[in-house]
């Protein structure tokens, strides 16, 4: 019984990681264009980044590829001193995934907090999408169960 829970939970997992996916799609997309904040360098936009994680998969390339980003549009940008922050996601345990919405930036964290969160958009972005991303979740468990 207990090895017919696993396959079926690793199964569940599988059916919904294109959901999910579509769900961070969607995430990303509005965190990148939101307007809560005014952005200087360009390096917040640009490498703000929805994944998906899971226990096999941390999505470290993909936080790789939005740090280079980051970094490349803050190498010779005069207007702070921010930097490009590598900050790996130490994963979700067994039989979870996550959708990680996040910037590879030092100063990201005062961006959400500094005057009472007035440029914060992480936390913005993920609520006001949180349904649409629920329901590509469900149609892909529909689909995989059908």
């Amino acid at each position: 019984m207990l090895a017919n829970w696993r396959r079926l939970t690793r199964g569940t997992l599988q059916a919904i990681r294109p959901g999910m996916e579509a769900g961070a799609d969607l995430i990303e997309v509005a965190a990148a264009a939101t307007t809560a904040y005014r952005g200087m360098s360009g390096a917040t936009r640009a490498s703000t980044i929805a994944y998906v994680a899971d226990m096999s998969d941390r999505g470290d390339s993909e936080i790789v590829a939005a740090y280079n980003t980051a970094a490349g549009l803050l190498q010779s940008f005069q207007g702070h001193e921010g930097q490009a922050h590598l900050g790996l996601v130490r994963g979700p345990g067994a039989n979870q995934a996550w959708i990680v919405l996040t910037v590879p930036t030092d100063y990201i964290i005062s961006l959400e907090t500094e005057a009472a969160g007035e440029k914060a958009f992480l936390a913005d972005s993920l609520h006001g999408q949180a349904p649409a991303a629920f329901q590509a979740l469900v149609s892909s468990l529909r689909g995989a169960w059908h």
